[in-house]
């Protein structure tokens, strides 16, 4: 059990150094685009784990913006099913040339390769039409999702919808806020700041 941790520790710091080597967006043309730190998230999604929120044999997870694909490669390790959602069909094109490379880093240093549990899509989160379209290829619908993850931008938009479609105890974690915190009507906040990174909050749908 000691080996498989570390093997998984390894796995997850090549994933990180692999893709925070390219992040983009922080400024100039591309600034609306920004990536997250998977350093630091990995702690957040350990932590997740560690509180029973998530398990890799039951959680559906839903990357509500999901771009390259970065954050649904990390979290296919920790969930059943890492299914994410892109707009821009470019940048979503970014994952598989990303991903392959990756592979073969990973492969090389005798890691483990993501698991086939991956499902990206290009769409409008917003959109019911997005998750027909999900449901119909992965069988999992709106309802069916455990957590909900974005990256700040429409955040409040997001968090109406889940409010409003999601199931009862689903969880919203936001990444990008750090002192102010919204409050969103429908959910409750759980964790302020997720495993003291000072990245990610934490909510839940209550009722």
């Amino acid at each position: 059990m000691k080996s498989t941790t570390l093997s998984l520790a390894s796995t997850l710091a090549c994933i990180a150094d692999f893709y925070d080597g390219c992040k983009v967006g922080c400024e100039g043309f591309e600034g609306y685009r920004k990536s997250a730190d998977l350093t630091k998230f990995i702690r957040c999604a350990g932590e997740l784990e560690n509180g029973q929120f998530i398990n890799p044999r039951h959680t559906i997870f839903v990357d509500l913006g999901c771009a390259d694909g970065r954050v649904n490669l990390l979290m296919s390790y920790f969930v059943k099913k890492s299914i994410g959602i892109e707009i821009d069909p470019d940048i979503l094109g970014e994952y598989q040339s990303h991903a392959a490379e990756l592979g073969c880093r990973l492969t090389e240093n005798q890691l483990t390769v993501p698991p086939a549990n991956i499902s990206l899509f290009a769409g409008n989160s917003l959109a019911d039409e997005t998750f027909q379209r999900i449901r119909a290829h992965t069988g999992v619908s709106f309802k069916d999702v455990d957590i909900f993850y974005t990256y700040i931008t429409l955040h409040d938009a997001f968090a109406a919808k889940i409010a409003a479609q999601a199931k009862v105890g689903s969880l919203y974690l936001v990444y990008g806020f750090n002192k102010i915190l919204p409050r969103y009507d429908g959910l409750e906040l759980l964790i302020a700041d997720v495993a003291s990174q000072g990245i990610a909050t934490l909510y839940q749908k209550t009722a």
